[in-house]
């Protein structure tokens, strides 16, 4: 096995470039998920397909994330995170194209598969990235702004998309999307000077899950994905309240995720993660609490924003660690540390929504509620008793990075 030390050299990447490079390919990927949300079931082909394959349209971008996430961990691995983020860009132009076109049903189901696909490739790539070009004590932060990034991605892309239809018709979400995708693309290759990679014997994410100490920063990942995902389809039911309310609702708790990340992020190297997450646990409880018992809708607001903050000092933590850990794992890996990041997230994303529906529709919503805010505890409670501490923490300073020589 070949081990490569995957810190920045003199004219390698820098940091700087790798974080505005991350940065903007994750909120491109977000800005065109949201972009596509609400135009999607409004296409005449999707209309005649029905609810039930509506539903299965939505639900192959998770799916395809999910396979795309364990493929590009070992691409990422092997030959760094830039041919991967080139892969993810051509996918996510194409798949927008085809979007335009309006159908038939199963080539926007193509579209939406290729969009699942060049996201997974993107995210890991992008964090990974990241991780390979900045210390520990830089690490926190630049993970927290690039998160930042997915929120306001998702947070931008429905609004701009429903101004566009409106006055462009239904296929200019999608050509911006492309547009957008193809200068990504463009600063991509012109910023990223080098692909840092880790070993040429590769492991994979259930090499980091079985680091002692992952299996807790997994947990956290999904609360904080779960948590947020829970809410969404249940609240504006619960609230019965014009779609411009719930917009605003939602809108708060991103604005809240994108300014409380970066800050976050840069508590990592001097506060102990189990701190952070503790109080991101808290926090997780407080907004269900506050949103299930709320009777007016400044109240509902309080409950909203403490979600997005919430959900801050869950990720920033976790993200940063997840990386140490696919240091400690054998072979190291930075891919497969991405790879299990992006599962836990997509087993947030979907977890939550059952739990919340189902409890919802056997309990009421208040109840529903305090059930989740319950169980969620609980396994953060227990997460928290076996969080890791970093390897740069144990050793003061030291970066586990150092240790890996070509």
């Amino acid at each position: 096995m070949t081990v490569h030390d995957p810190s920045p050299s003199p004219r390698g990447t820098s940091s700087t470039r790798a974080l505005i490079v991350a940065s903007i390919a994750l909120f491109t990927d977000n800005l065109v998920v949201g972009l596509a949300v609400p135009v999607l079931p409004l296409l005449p082909s999707v209309v005649d397909a029905g609810p039930t394959w509506t539903g299965v349209l939505f639900a192959s971008y998770a799916v395809a994330v999910v396979v795309s996430a364990l493929v590009a961990g070992r691409f990422v691995d092997r030959y760094g995170p830039k041919t991967p983020l080139l892969i993810g860009m051509v996918g996510l132009a194409a798949a927008t194209l085809l979007f335009a076109t309006g159908g038939p049903y199963w080539l926007l189901l193509l579209a939406r598969t290729a969009q699942g696909m060049s996201g997974g490739m993107s995210w890991v790539a992008a964090l990974s990235l990241i991780a390979a070009t900045t210390t520990f004590e830089k690490r926190g932060q630049q993970m927290g702004i690039a998160i930042s990034m997915i929120t306001l991605g998702v947070l931008i892309g429905p609004p701009l998309a429903g101004v566009m239809v409106e006055h462009f018709g239904t296929a200019s979400p999608f050509l911006f999307a492309a547009a957008v995708a193809l200068i990504d693309g463009v600063l991509r290759i012109i910023l990223i000077k080098d692909s840092p990679r880790v070993a040429d014997d590769t492991s994979g994410p259930f090499a980091v899950l079985r680091v002692p100490g992952s299996v807790s920063i997994v947990v956290a990942i999904v609360i904080g994905a779960a948590v947020m995902a829970g809410v969404e389809p249940v609240l504006p039911v619960h609230l019965n309240a014009s779609a411009l309310t719930i917009g605003l609702l939602f809108g708060l708790a991103a604005l809240t995720g994108v300014i409380a990340n970066p800050i976050v992020g840069s508590l990592v190297a001097s506060v102990s993660s189990r701190i952070l997450i503790g109080l991101g646990i808290v926090a997780v409880v407080a907004s269900l609490l506050t949103v299930g018992v709320s009777t007016e809708l400044w109240q509902t607001a309080i409950g909203m924003g403490l979600l997005g903050v919430s959900a801050a000092l869950l990720h920033a933590p976790a993200t940063t660690l997840i990386s140490d850990q696919g240091f400690q794992a054998q072979p190291p890996t930075l891919g497969g540390s991405f790879s299990l990041y992006t599962l836990a997230y997509a087993v947030g994303l979907a977890g939550g929504p059952l739990l919340t529906g189902f409890a919802v529709e056997h309990a009421g919503f208040t109840t529903a509620m305090v059930i989740a805010a319950v169980i969620l505890a609980t396994l953060g409670a227990v997460s928290l008793r076996r969080l890791p501490v970093p390897t740069t923490v144990q050793s003061k300073g030291h970066d586990p990075r150092r240790g890996h020589r070509r």
